[in-house]
């Protein structure tokens, strides 16, 4: 009988510590989360996350390395955007700055905020990191005004962002780009994203000099134009002041289509009428234009061209206006 006993409590403790050793074989208990983007742009959402390394360089690496890839979850994106790369990163006194390089510049404000909270709101998780400080292509991260955001912390970003969507505002601009010939302006239009303190005549600016999305089209103002200052008048002048820039020739497209570029996109808005371009304060000296550049500029329907791009055919349709009629001679051979 005490022979029994005894095989049976043998058996007992086999068996509990093999129990306890499968438990201990159990996946490592989630310490962290990282944060992504929702897929449905509409904010962040967290995803546990066990650190696999013990120390602070070793787990922001690990982290940002997590932030760049894909995430195995419907519901959400990668926060790293492909298109930026964390060229590298400096850990001082508790704050992190992180150098990226890339099309980071090129997310509309909506998504940079959602990007730019997930990053610090995952970093700031890590013991030794107190603050992020963002750098893009070396330059210190700026806001839709311009101005530097600098340090970031936890406190920067409220949990259901509420806050930073109700600041928020979207809307659907035209804009005007050159056509392939660059002889005539192409509406496109855009939805955006921005800020209730970015003025819509400046958000129109900032997406012409940003380019065009369509395919065949052109950008109508040279590369590296700056805007100075934008303002509205009481009798709807729109008063634009760039940097010298602007005077520089666009290849492949001309002066008319570069001032009405700027002269039709903003008199989309209810509020312009006209439309005075200036460069540094002063008239600009855009040569081979039909216009007066030292006054204010109405808009010109004559210069615009409806095209669309069958992207099944290749082919380049005008509208009936502005379409011209070949000569049997004209006709291009197959």
């Amino acid at each position: 009988m005490r022979k029994i006993r005894f095989v049976l409590s043998f058996l007992m403790i086999f068996v509990m510590g093999f129990l306890s050793m499968s438990c201990g074989k159990t996946a490592t208990k989630a310490d962290a989360s990282i944060y992504y983007v929702r897929a449905d742009k509409a904010g962040i959402i967290a995803l546990d996350y066990a650190f696999k390394s013990q120390d602070t360089d070793g787990q922001i690496a690990e982290a940002l390395q997590e932030l760049a890839h894909d995430v195995d979850d419907i519901d959400a994106i990668n926060t790293i955007p492909s298109g930026v790369d964390v060229k590298n990163w400096e850990l001082n006194d508790k704050s992190l700055n992180l150098y990226f390089v890339g099309d980071y510049e090129a997310l509309d404000v909506y998504t940079e905020i959602l990007v730019r909270a997930a990053i610090v709101k995952t970093l700031v998780q890590i013991k030794g990191v107190k603050s992020v400080s963002i750098f893009v292509n070396n330059s210190p991260l700026t806001d839709s005004n311009g101005e530097a955001i600098g340090t970031m912390t936890a406190d920067t970003f409220i949990e259901d962002f509420g806050q930073e969507t109700d600041s928020l505002l979207n809307t659907d601009l035209t804009l005007y780009f050159a056509s392939a010939d660059g002889v005539s302006t192409v509406p496109e239009t855009r939805e955006v994203y921005y800020s209730r303190n970015v003025s819509l005549e400046k958000l129109v600016i900032d997406q012409l000099l940003k380019g065009p999305e369509t395919e065949g089209l052109l950008s109508a103002l040279p590369s590296g134009t700056k805007l100075n200052s934008i303002t509205i008048s009481d009798n709807g002048v729109c008063i634009v002041n760039f940097d010298g820039a602007i005077e520089t020739v666009v290849t492949g497209v001309t002066e008319n289509v570069t001032v009405y570029s700027i002269v039709n996109s903003l008199t989309e808005l209810d509020n312009i009428k006209q439309v005075q371009i200036l460069v540094n304060g002063e008239t600009p000296r855009i040569s081979n234009v039909d216009v007066d550049l030292s006054k204010a500029i109405s808009r010109n329907e004559d210069i615009i061209n409806e095209q669309r791009y069958d992207f099944d055919d290749g082919l380049l349709y005008l509208d009936d206006d502005y379409s011209e009629e070949y000569t049997e001679e004209e006709v291009p051979e197959e």
